[in-house]
């Protein structure tokens, strides 16, 4: 497997446990915020838009003027970027268009990953806005990085989950309690 290869399916992996996840959320849940963990569903998935654009795809090819047709990027950079808190954000997008949004966002980041020139993964990353990339010096850094932050976000979609709906069962057998 090439580079690219490798980033493509770990992404598509990420997304899937995600989706997994998130799909087994009622919607009427997504706004609650549990006492134990200043987080709930919506914020997640609108951080997780704005990160994995930014991570996977701003700074590794600039712009995509489809995307930004589609997403308004700007306005869910002031609701849910990584200074914001969930309770401002709570009522500012409904959780089915957060749904699908996010389902838009992974199929542009798998496609340009998938699109990649393999020779480019070690050039340094792109800095079409101000803000300097927290951790990567290199594109291959930076979509290495999309991958540990979406499943970072994963984690916390667990908890929130397990607190909200149950936990997910993975499909193990369920054992006996004697």
């Amino acid at each position: 497997m090439t580079a690219i290869e490798v980033l493509a399916q770990q992404t598509y992996d990420a997304h899937e446990w995600t989706n997994k996840l998130v799909d087994g959320i009622p919607f009427e849940l997504w706004k609650k915020t549990p006492d134990t963990i200043s987080s709930n569903i919506s914020w997640q998935i609108g951080h997780l838009i704005i990160s994995e654009h930014y991570h996977a795809i701003l700074v590794t090819v600039g712009f995509k003027d489809a995307i930004m047709k589609t997403i308004p990027m700007r306005e869910y950079g002031k609701l849910y970027s990584y200074d914001t808190t969930p309770a401002e954000s709570v009522n500012a997008i409904e959780p089915g268009v957060l749904r699908e949004q996010l389902t838009y966002m992974q199929e542009q980041v798998l496609e340009t990953i998938r699109s990649f020139p393999e020779e480019d993964l070690e050039h340094k990353v792109e800095q079409p806005i101000k803000m300097k990339h927290p951790v990567a010096v290199t594109k291959f850094e930076a979509i290495s990085w999309n991958i540990k932050h979406t499943m970072w976000h994963c984690g916390q979609i667990a908890t929130l989950k397990r607190m909200l709906h149950g936990g997910y069962d993975f499909g193990l057998p369920k054992k006996e309690i004697r």
